[in-house]
């Protein structure tokens, strides 16, 4: 065998490696399985979800993304607020439940033992925070999915930096405009990133318009594809953009909601110090991607000055989901020495734990009443939270 079959062999065993393995397959069903159960019982222990109350009180249309928007629409066309909450349930766990079981495969990918990607599975299942998601308000998880799929696509275009991988970035940006109104506002700066990216755009004008043009035209195609179809539909404009107008209206600098944004961070999602260590990791075993290292930290502390300066609805307990969903996202794309591993573990299992101890930062009694199956008996649907 020549030296350069030696080299392509393993790239070429890679490509071949099937996705829908029969491990990835496995954690997917457990994940639906475990998930749904969990979203029954706090359903059944009279919790209503979120979702629901925007629903049921109008808010629904004035507040997240174009996703969160269409998904409400329709379920709001089903009968009954119990059937209406198994929807929205069953949506969210499916979706979580593919998204665990690509995890586990990515991780295997990368170098990590059955065990360690076993734990890290875990440990995002048992955080208060993902459970929430899943359980009461799934709102963020278009947001969630936006950042889980920013990070390999940064990855790709700092790795390579062609015209290729900035299509493939730009190609995810009309996620973060049809996730959160607060995402949108990343769209410009990512674009002009990615056109940056390449080497003759940052020498030559005409080739950074090009580049910035490739980067930004899907979100454009899209937002003009949405009003048109909403214009069709003959709805109306106004409602489906009230959020990204009212979002971006009445400024504002909330000193207390910084802090208390950066102590759930800090608290809630620990792990941002392992992407801050890989900068200057020495004996990695791939070549450093200090770029998307530093995303998985930046995109997520965006979230919370935007909450400190924006007008929103989002809770504190965003961000830190966002920062674990986008960390775990970043070890799936990339090979890290065992002790760096192990350090990911142990501070995955730490949030777990910080977030059902920590309840000044974050805390919903009542879910937590219906999930731990201490409701008084006899208590109706509806009656957990005033004014629902």
């Amino acid at each position: 065998m020549s030296i350069l079959e030696l080299a392509t062999a393993p790239v070429a065993a890679h490509q071949r490696r099937p996705f829908w393995r029969p491990a990835t397959i496995l954690w997917s069903l457990v994940a639906v399985i475990v998930l749904l159960v969990l979203a029954l019982h706090v359903i059944d222990g009279g919790y209503v979800r979120r979702d629901i109350e925007q629903l049921q009180g109008g808010d629904a249309w004035r507040t997240g993304g174009w996703l969160s928007q269409v998904v409400l629409r329709v379920v709001s066309l089903l009968p009954g607020i119990q059937l209406q909450q198994w929807a929205l349930s069953l949506t969210a766990v499916v979706v979580s439940g593919f998204a665990f079981g690509a995890l586990y495969d990515r991780l295997r990918a990368n170098g990590w033992f059955r065990v360690g990607a076993f734990i890290a599975l875990v440990a995002l299942m048992l955080h208060a925070g993902g459970l929430y998601t899943v359980t009461a308000s799934s709102r963020a998880i278009p947001l969630y999915i936006a950042f889980a799929a920013l990070i390999p696509a940064i990855r790709s275009l700092e790795d390579v930096g062609d015209v290729q991988s900035a299509i493939g970035l730009g190609l995810l940006l009309p996620l973060l405009l049809l996730a959160s109104p607060i995402a949108a506002l990343l769209i410009v700066p990512l674009a002009v990133a990615t056109a940056l990216a390449d080497r003759d755009a940052r020498t030559d004008a005409r080739a950074f318009v090009a580049m910035l043009l490739v980067a930004i035209l899907p979100t454009l195609i899209v937002a003009i594809g949405i009003v048109g179809f909403i214009m069709q539909a003959r709805m109306d404009v106004a409602a489906a953009l009230l959020p990204y107008v009212s979002t971006y209206t009445n400024l504002h600098f909330d000193l207390e909601a910084l802090t208390d944004g950066l102590e759930a961070l800090m608290v809630f999602a620990p792990v941002l110090i392992v992407p801050l260590l890989y900068c200057f990791w020495p004996g990695l075993p791939e070549r450093r991607h200090v770029f998307s290292a530093l995303a998985v930290i930046a995109l997520p502390l965006y979230l919370v000055f935007a909450r400190a300066i924006l007008t929103t609805t989002m809770t504190a307990i965003v961000p830190p989901i966002a920062l674990l969903v986008a960390f775990l996202s970043w070890l799936a794309v990339v090979r890290l020495p065992f002790l760096i591993r192990l350090l990911s573990l142990l501070l995955l299992l730490l949030a777990a734990a910080a977030s059902w101890t920590y309840t000044d930062l974050w805390n919903d009694a009542a879910w937590k009443a219906a999930l731990f199956n201490q409701v008084p008996a006899g208590l109706a649907q509806l009656s957990l939270r005033p004014g629902v």
